[in-house]
């Protein structure tokens, strides 16, 4: 920006450069530019040269140099010196591309999760899980426009972490002891939908080898499930249980009313301060189901 060169006053420049009156003051404490005073006037003024100088500061705050960088600038205005500022800054803006490029694909991974969980009660939990603890802990806390930066080594650590995590798909798989055929049968009542890849074995042994059971749009909705082997068994313990999200809390109770049978109640389906319907259930196979909305 380029204004009238004669005598200009502090609300003068303040209005016409977009810079505060206290900046002004920063700058001329800085050394960076330096007002007089006129004679028979009671206000500071600045004249040609200060304004000029004030342009260049302008300029380079404007391209995020820090304010010591820019005095050792106008100091000294070797271009080899020039150049080296100007790349130590390019470097540090590399690294919050990087840095602000990582965050966003975490928040693009949360946004996903959050998606398929559209018709869940939104529990802030996920936030204390160990894997999206690992991607927090490997980045420091970015604030733009400071001394604090995130080094490179960080910002690879959370990269890595990410990227480990794509490729990772998590998902309940539960043990039958030579029954799994009816339970699927239960579940199929309860929530309504077909098992998928079931298999019987191939040596006409009774029982399911393996059967997917895809309950709703959650990616991580998806329960595996098959018998053992005749001669080992299996049983649940109680820190063991399927969460399952439903649309309603008729729903919630309509699947809680088949699960039930014949099975141990937990929880009745009821109202609770973190949720609209809430129910926990151990059914006929010992299997403990959470069904909430």
């Amino acid at each position: 920006m380029v204004i009238n060169m004669d005598l200009q006053t502090v609300s003068e420049i303040s209005r016409k450069y977009g810079i505060s009156t206290r900046m002004l003051r920063y700058y001329e404490q800085s050394g960076l530019i330096t007002s007089r005073k006129k004679e028979g006037y009671s206000y500071r003024v600045y004249d040609e040269p200060a304004i000029r100088r004030l342009q260049q500061v302008v300029i380079l705050r404007k391209l995020q140099i820090p304010v010591k960088q820019i005095c050792a600038i106008l100091s000294n205005p070797d271009a080899a010196n020039v150049v080296e500022i100007f790349k130590k800054n390019m470097e540090e803006l590399d690294s919050e591309i990087t840095a602000l490029s990582t965050i966003r694909r975490i928040l693009d991974s949360f946004v996903s999760e959050l998606e398929a969980m559209a018709n869940v009660n939104l529990n802030l939990g996920f936030l204390n899980g160990i894997s999206v603890l690992e991607m927090a802990d490997s980045l420091s806390f970015i604030q733009k426009n400071t001394k604090e930066k995130i080094t490179m080594s960080e910002l690879t650590q959370a990269a890595e972490v990410l990227e480990k995590m794509r490729n990772v798909k998590v998902r309940v798989y539960l043990a039958f002891n030579g029954n799994c055929a009816e339970a699927i049968a239960l579940y199929e009542e309860a929530f309504g939908v077909k098992p998928e890849d079931r298999y019987q074995h191939p040596e006409g042994r009774e029982g399911v080898v393996h059967a997917w059971l895809k309950i709703g749009n959650d990616p991580i909705g998806e329960i595996g499930m098959g018998d053992l082997p005749p001669d080992k068994k299996c049983g649940y313990g109680d820190g063991m249980a399927v969460h399952v999200g439903l649309e309603s809390a008729d729903a919630v109770r309509a699947v809680f009313d088949v699960l039930k049978e014949g099975g141990e109640v937990g929880a009745t389906p009821e109202k609770t301060f973190f949720c609209e319907c809430y129910c926990d259930v151990k059914d006929k196979f010992g299997v403990k189901w959470v069904l909430m909305y």
